[in-house]
């Protein structure tokens, strides 16, 4: 059930890193917060499900947690809830083996998208109507792990279904330091172009978006590259982008 977990604890930092801590192995990507660090570990290991809101305004690495947690669990289905459908999400949790489910922004999920997900939380049957009255259900132990730019968009009753962490937006600092680590493990790239373009996203594009990040690293393979892109970008993109 945790090989992928338990691969990622041995393999990610290397077999001379024995003195690191296991939450660290799961999360290398994410600068700081090692007590939410910890907690999430423990909370992916308990017998019992456990549902945890982190929430924060933009670029406070909400989604790299759950991005990390889709690296390493096993039975595990990651959603975006800006663009996937509820009808989507249930198909997957009927057919497929699924433990955790990881939503992102899930404030902005439709409200009986969120009835149907408050009704797996509180009886651990997942239920649903099809057409001409047909419904079908399904018992199931799921740990839903979300994140929520605005929880305010939540209904009462789901958002008291969880453990409520808030994060802080992080500091320039903390952001080329997360862009370095993750350019790196994606596609090796060094730290030169890494920390240029992350200066570029954050001072240039004005975004605090990791994604950016990742956008130009696909295509660069130089520091001429990364100045190309960014410019590309700045004449076309959108001129101020704070998603996550």
């Amino acid at each position: 059930m945790f090989k992928n977990l338990f691969m990622k604890i041995d393999g990610v930092f290397g077999s001379h890193e024995h003195n690191i801590a296991p939450e660290e192995k799961i999360f290398p990507n994410v600068v700081g917060y090692p007590d939410i660090k910890k907690l999430l570990l423990k909370s992916v290991v308990s017998k019992e499900p456990i549902n945890i809101l982190l929430t924060g305004p933009p670029s406070s690495s909400k989604t790299i947690f759950l991005l990390e947690m889709l690296g390493g669990l096993d039975q595990t289905y990651f959603i975006d809830a800006v663009s996937a459908s509820g009808a989507g999400m249930a198909e997957h949790l009927f057919t497929k083996n699924t433990k955790y489910l990881l939503i992102d922004e899930i404030d902005k999920m439709k409200k009986n998208d969120q009835a149907a997900l408050l009704n797996v939380m509180e009886t651990g049957i997942l239920s649903e109507t099809k057409l001409k009255g047909k419904t079908r259900q399904k018992k199931m132990k799921l740990w839903i792990f979300a994140t929520s730019n605005d929880v305010e968009r939540l209904s009462a009753p789901l958002r008291s279904r969880f453990m409520e962490l808030h994060l802080e937006e992080y500091t320039f600092e903390e952001f080329i330091e997360i862009v370095r680590r993750l350019l790196w493990k994606r596609y090796g790239l060094d730290v030169t172009i890494s920390e240029k373009i992350g200066y570029a996203v954050w001072n240039k594009i004005k975004s605090k978006d990791v994604r950016d990040a990742i956008h130009i690293a696909k295509l660069a393979k130089s520091p001429a590259d990364v100045d190309w892109l960014v410019d590309v970008q700045l004449r076309y993109g959108k001129k101020v982008r704070y998603l996550e």
